[in-house]
């Protein structure tokens, strides 16, 4: 009998250290020596990379805006002030695939009308049709070119004008590179001060998405050049600058 509980003793205490050693991994112990021999000295810096250049395509939304006291004419008005808008566009440069119809709508006009008995009622007077195209032009140089076009053509409003840049992934990548380079610099800067050296980074975390800035111009200002015609209208880009931002460590 003492024999057979010996036997089933064993099986008992060899279960109870796993289960002591398991309890030292869970609580932490053994993972925290794990991650001490893993990093070891680490030195950490942040690298930012920055590249100007010229936008390379804009973005104009041109409208035609139309009143008339039946919904159907205003609705035909426009279509035809718009078709005209278009076709002239497109025979200066402007393909199918870059307009795009972004907004269009009816909607009531009403005016205030005094009740016999005090007070007034609301009563319609007319109807606006609003159709609204986006523009894409890859010339910039053209952007000018095309608001007067539009303009003579019987568009009346420009909701927006938009610079950009097409190939932004291009600069992008040229951003990270300069960003690492600041990053490995700065380290070398640190490191130096002890008498290491930063080598292959240990760890990089991008911290930066790459979507350039899109500068926008005074859109008052060339709606009312749009009602001009003595001259054309002048367009300036300016410049836009591309940023990216790496987190780096580097092990010594």
């Amino acid at each position: 009998m003492k024999r057979l509980y010996f036997i089933l003793l064993i099986p008992i205490l060899i279960a109870g250290l796993f289960f002591v050693d398991s309890m030292d991994i869970f609580s932490g112990k053994a993972t925290a020596d794990a991650v001490a021999v893993r990093e070891g000295n680490i030195v950490t810096v942040n690298g930012l990379g920055t590249v100007k250049m010229k936008p390379d395509i804009a973005y104009i939304n041109i409208g035609v805006q139309i009143f008339n006291a039946d919904a159907k004419k205003a609705q035909d008005e426009n279509g035809k002030i718009m078709d005209k808008v278009i076709s002239d566009i497109k025979n200066n440069g402007i393909k199918d695939e870059d307009i795009k119809t972004i907004q269009y709508s009816i909607h009531k006009s009403f005016r205030a009308e005094p009740k016999p008995f005090g007070g007034n009622e609301d009563r319609v007077e007319g109807y606006y049709s609003r159709n609204v195209v986006q523009i894409t032009i890859r010339d910039i140089d053209n952007v000018g070119k095309i608001i007067d076009v539009a303009g003579d053509a019987g568009a009346n409003t420009i909701n927006n004008i938009r610079f950009g840049i097409d190939d932004e992934d291009k600069y992008y990548g040229q951003a990270l590179k300069l960003a690492m380079e600041n990053a490995s610099v700065k380290a070398d800067a640190i490191l130096s001060t002890f008498g290491a050296k930063a080598n292959k980074p240990y760890r990089v975390e991008e911290r930066s998405y790459g979507a350039p800035p899109i500068l926008y111009r005074d859109n008052a200002r060339y709606k009312a050049e749009m009602t001009e015609s003595s001259y054309g209208t002048s367009v300036e880009a300016g410049e836009l600058e591309i940023t990216a931002n790496v987190f780096v460590e580097y092990k010594y």
